[in-house]
């Protein structure tokens, strides 16, 4: 597979583990030393997983993840990624409660970690919400 075709399955799988809340997944798709920045300020990869594991406001997500534009420097080993995304965050059906969409934008330093492209600074930007 190319470098290309990796990094869009990494977002890919990204997307998949963070709707399933697959703890483990999300941890193999980032560096041990990453750092992730958005909605609750910047934090290191322990304690963003952390609120992974926390409980769900909206039970259900669901990541639509675009294509990704990438800056590829294969030589050395790393690539910059800028995505779009829609998010839709369903509630429990029958709380009463709305759902919530939200435009997401992604910006991801990778670097290749172990032979595979990992995610090493995560910039998560909302665009809008609805």
């Amino acid at each position: 597979m190319s470098p290309h075709e990796e990094l869009r399955a990494l977002l890919q799988r990204y997307a998949r583990a963070v709707d399933d809340r697959e703890i483990d997944t999300l941890t193999s798709l980032f560096h041990p030393d990453a750092v992730i920045t958005g909605a609750r300020g910047t934090q290191p990869l322990d304690e963003w997983l952390e609120t992974m594991r926390a409980p769900r406001a909206f039970p259900q997500s669901m990541h639509v993840i675009c294509d990704p534009l990438v800056s590829l420097d294969e030589a050395a080993g790393t690539a910059a990624l800028d995505t779009y995304a829609i998010v839709h965050q369903l509630s429990e059906p029958g709380s009463g409660k709305g759902d919530l969409t939200l435009g997401m934008r992604y910006l991801d330093d990778t670097v290749v970690h172990q032979g595979q492209w990992v995610i090493a600074r995560r910039t998560a930007r909302t665009l809008w919400m609805r």
